[in-house]
C-alpha cells in the first residue's frame, strides 16, 4: 500500500534512471473489469467481482451503472485518505437483462469522459434495452472533445439495422447522441468492419445473448476483413464463458450463441493488467532487470501477454513461475521489425525501447494508434523527436525509430493520455556513449496524472523498480566460509549498506519452529514469508519488536533454514524485501544465491569458501567465544548436512554465478584482510 500521489503541479520530473530492478504486483486488468462489470450487470444473480481495477475509467462505468440503476459498490482495501489501493472488490446486483432506470418517463444524461471501451459496451447494452417495452425514457451518452471525434460510425450504422432510433445534436455518428425507445428490426447477420477497433464487436458480443431473448432467429456476428487486436475478443469470450454463455466462432471470424443471457458465478476474479506490465517488462530490457511481475499467469487470455514473445526476439529473457514472470536482459537489445496488430496498447512501450536498441525498430500495423484517447501515432512521434530521435512516418500504419547516443532534455506532451505518459517515462533511462559517459538531461512528463486512468500509482512503482545505478557487491558461498564477516568488512570499506540475506531465512525457520509448522508445508512457509517483518539494526536482528539476534544463530535453526530455502515459492516471497536493500551508496549482499537469482546483475559477484575442516574450526571457535555449547566433530557434521542440502536443492543451489564479473576465493589460507582486500581491489579496477 502506497501514499496517493500527489501532483502539486501538472508536470513531473523524472530523474536519470540507470537499473532496473525488483518485485511488482500489477494493478488489475482495465479490460477484463469493465467487461466484467457490465455483463455482471445484466445478468441475473449478485456478482462479486475480486480484484477490480479502481481507476478512473472503471469509476466511469460504475457511475453509468447506478445512473442506470444498478446496484454497485466498490469496496476499496483501505479507505484511509492518505492511502489507496487500485484494486478492490465490487459487488453488483445484476438486472436480468433490463436496467432498472430504463423504466422512469425521464431523460438520463450519461459521461463516458475519455473512456472509449466504457462507450462501445455500454451503447449496444443501452441500444438492446430500449427495444424492450418495458423501456420509457431516452438517453444521452456525451464524453470528453476527444470522444467526440473517434470512430464510433460502425457501430452507429449496426444499432440502427437493429431498430434503434439515436439522433446526433452535432455530428452524425459520432458522441453526443441520444437512444430513444423504439422496435427492433429482424436481422440474421450483422457484419462488422472490425479494422480500427474490435470495441465495436466485444460490445456486441456482449448483448448477444440477450439479442436471441427478443428476435425469433439467433443473430450471427460477422468479422469483415481482419480483426485489429483479435486477443480481446478473446478476452471478451473468455469472460462470457464465465457467466454461463459459450460463444462459439462457427467460421473464421463468425460468432455464435444460443445462450439466452447470462447467470452470476457468484464471484469472478480479475487477473493483473498485462498493458500495464509491458512498461516494466521494458524497463526490465532497458535497465538489465531481473523484474518479477507478480498477479499474471502463462496461461493469461490477454495479448498483450505477446509482447513477452517480441521482447525475447530483441533480446531478453523470460521466466514464468507460478502467477508470476520475471524478466531481464540477456545480452545487447536488437532492432527489428515487430508487427503489433495483436498488441496494439503493449507495442505503444516499444518505441521508447527502440531507443536502446543497436539498429532501428520498424513498428507495422499501427494504423489503431490512431484512434485512442488521442492521436497517438502523431503524440509518439512528436514525443521522439523532442527528444532528438530520428523517426520516418510511413503514413499511419509504420514508424521506423533510430537508436541514438544521447537523449536531450525535452518536455513531453501527453495529451492527457496515460499510455503515452507511461511509454515516454521509458526514456528517463541513461545512454551511455562509446567511453561510457553518461550525459545529464531533463525528462519531463506534462499531465502525469493521466496515469489514473489505469495504473494510479505507476510512478512511484516505476521509481521504486527504476533507480539510479545503485552498485552491488554480492558474496555468496557455503556455511561457515565467512561470507557474513568478508561482507560487513567489505560494506565498512566501502561505506556500503550490508545484507545479511541468511538472516531472512534463518528467522523464517525460527517462525517454522514457533509455530510448529510443519518443515513440508511449503505453502504455509510462504504465507508467513510474505508478511515477515524482519529489521536489521546494526549486528542486531529483530522480528518486530523482538530481539532474535542470538535466537536464530542456533544450528539447528540454521539447518531447518536450508530446508525450507529449497522451497520455490518459499524464495520468490522473500526475493522483494532482499532487493529492497539495493540503496545507494551501494550494497554488499551476501548469502547462497545472491549473485546468481537475487542480484544477478551485480557489478562485482563473489563466490567465497574453504575447505570443510577449517569452516568447521572457525565457527567451533566463534561459538565457544559466545559461549555457546557444542563440539568440533557436531558442527562438521552440521556443516556437512547443509552442505549437501546447499548444493544440491533443485532451485536456487549453492554455485558461482556463470555470468558477468565473477570471483572465486578460496579462503582457507587467507586472513579476513586479505580476502577484503582481493574484493575491494576488484570492485574499484570495475568501477
Amino acid at each position: 500500500m502506497m501514499s496517493k500521489p500527489n501532483f502539486l503541479e501538472s508536470e513531473l520530473t523524472l530523474n536519470l534512471r540507470q537499473t532496473a530492478a525488483g518485485d511488482l504486483q500489477l494493478p488489475a486488468s482495465k479490460s477484463i473489469s469493465i467487461r466484467a462489470m457490465l455483463i455482471a450487470s445484466m445478468g441475473k444473480g449478485s456478482v462479486t467481482i475480486k480484484n477490480t481495477l479502481i481507476s478512473e475509467d472503471t469509476l466511469v462505468m460504475r457511475d453509468i451503472l447506478i445512473e442506470l440503476g444498478v446496484s454497485v459498490r466498490f469496496l476499496a482495501e483501505s479507505s484511509n485518505g492518505s492511502e489507496f489501493s487500485s484494486n478492490g472488490i465490487c459487488i453488483i446486483s445484476g438486472c436480468d437483462g433490463f436496467f432498472p432506470g430504463l423504466e422512469q418517463n425521464r431523460r438520463i444524461t450519461l459521461n463516458v469522459k475519455n473512456s472509449g471501451l466504457s462507450a462501445r459496451t455500454i451503447l449496444p447494452s443501452l441500444a438492446f434495452m430500449l427495444l424492450n417495452p418495458r423501456a420509457n425514457c431516452s438517453v444521452y451518452l456525451d464524453g470528453v472533445e476527444r470522444m467526440r471525434s473517434r470512430p464510433m460510425s460502425e457501430l452507429f450504422s449496426v444499432l440502427e439495422s437493429l431498430g434503434s432510433k439515436i439522433s446526433f445534436p452535432k455530428q452524425k455518428s459520432s458522441f453526443p447522441c441520444e437512444l430513444a425507445p423504439s422496435v427492433g428490426r429482424e436481422i440474421a447477420e450483422i457484419g462488422i468492419d472490425c479494422s480500427k477497433s474490435s470495441q465495436v464487436l466485444t460490445g456486441l458480443l456482449q448483448i448477444l445473448p440477450f439479442l436471441n431473448s427478443i428476435f425469433s432467429k439467433k443473430i450471427k456476428l460477422l468479422a469483415l476483413g481482419a480483426i485489429v487486436s483479435r486477443p480481446y475478443i478473446d478476452l471478451t469470450m473468455h469472460v462470457l464463458s464465465k457467466f454461463g454463455c459459450s460463444v462459439a466462432e462457427t467460421l473464421p471470424g463468425q460468432f455464435y450463441t444460443s445462450a439466452l443471457g447470462v447467470r452470476s458465478p457468484k464471484n469472478f476474479i480479475v487477473e493483473g493488467d498485462a498493458s500495464s506490465a509491458s512498461y516494466f517488462f521494458a524497463s526490465a530490457c532497458i535497465g538489465g532487470g531481473p523484474i518479477r511481475v507478480h498477479g499474471i499467469s502463462e496461461d493469461s487470455k490477454q495479448g498483450d501477454i505477446k509482447l513477452l514473445d517480441v521482447l525475447k526476439k530483441i533480446g531478453a529473457e523470460v521466466r514464468w513461475g507460478n502467477s508470476y514472470v520475471e524478466i531481464f536482459r540477456k545480452g545487447r537489445l536488437r532492432g527489428i521489425e515487430i508487427d503489433c496488430l495483436e498488441i496494439p496498447d503493449a507495442a505503444m512501450v516499444l518505441s521508447t525501447l527502440a531507443l536502446f536498441c543497436d539498429q532501428p525498430t520498424r513498428l507495422i500495423n499501427i494504423a489503431s494508434w490512431k484512434e485512442k484517447e488521442t492521436d497517438r501515432i502523431t503524440a509518439v512521434v512528436q514525443g521522439l523527436e523532442r527528444l532528438g530521435v530520428s523517426v520516418y512516418r510511413e503514413g499511419d500504419d509504420a514508424i521506423t525509430i533510430n537508436p541514438v547516443t544521447f537523449l536531450k532534455s525535452a518536455k513531453i506532451q501527453t495529451f492527457n493520455d496515460h499510455r503515452i505518459a507511461m511509454t515516454f517515462s521509458m526514456a528517463a533511462f541513461a545512454l551511455k556513449d562509446e567511453l561510457g559517459r553518461v550525459k545529464n538531461r531533463v525528462l519531463q512528463i506534462q499531465n502525469p496524472e493521466c496515469v489514473e486512468k489505469t495504473f494510479p500509482y505507476f510512478f512511484e512503482e516505476f521509481s521504486r523498480v527504476c533507480s539510479e545505478a545503485v552498485p552491488v557487491i554480492t558474496v555468496d558461498g557455503p556455511t561457515a566460509s565467512g561470507k557474513g564477516t568478508i561482507a560487513n568488512h567489505v560494506g565498512k570499506n566501502l561505506g556500503f549498506n550490508v545484507l545479511d540475506s541468511g538472516a531472512f531465512y534463518r528467522s523464517l525457520a525460527l517462525i517454522t519452529r514457533r509455530e510448529n509448522i510443519d518443515e513440508g508445508d511449503h505453502d504455509e512457509i510462504a504465507s508467513r514469508a510474505r508478511t515477515i517483518s524482519l529489521r536489521m539494526q546494526g549486528s542486531r536482528f529483530f522480528l518486530g519488536e523482538d530481539d532474535v539476534t542470538m535466537l536464530i544463530r542456533d544450528e539447528k535453526i540454521g539447518l531447518l533454514a536450508s530446508k525450507i530455502a529449497k522451497y520455490d515459492d518459499v524464495r520468490s516471497a522473500l526475493i522483494m524485501a532482499q532487493r529492497d536493500f539495493a540503496r545507494l551508496p551501494g550494497l554488499v549482499a551476501d548469502g547462497r544465491d545472491m549473485g546468481s537469482v537475487v542480484f544477478p546483475k551485480g557489478v562485482l559477484r563473489v563466490f567465497l569458501t574453504a575447505k570443510r575442516e577449517i569452516r568447521a574450526k572457525r565457527r567451533f571457535k566463534q561459538l565457544i567465544e559466545k559461549e555457546i555449547p557444542c563440539t568440533l566433530n557436531d558442527i562438521f557434521q552440521d556443516i556437512t548436512d547443509r552442505d549437501n542440502s546447499d548444493y544440491n536443492r533443485p532451485v536456487a543451489s549453492l554455485a558461482l554465478a556463470e555470468e558477468g564479473a565473477t570471483l572465486s576465493i578460496d579462503s582457507s589460507s587467507k586472513t579476513i584482510e586479505e580476502v577484503v582486500e582481493i574484493i575491494v581491489s576488484e570492485y574499484k579496477s570495475l568501477s
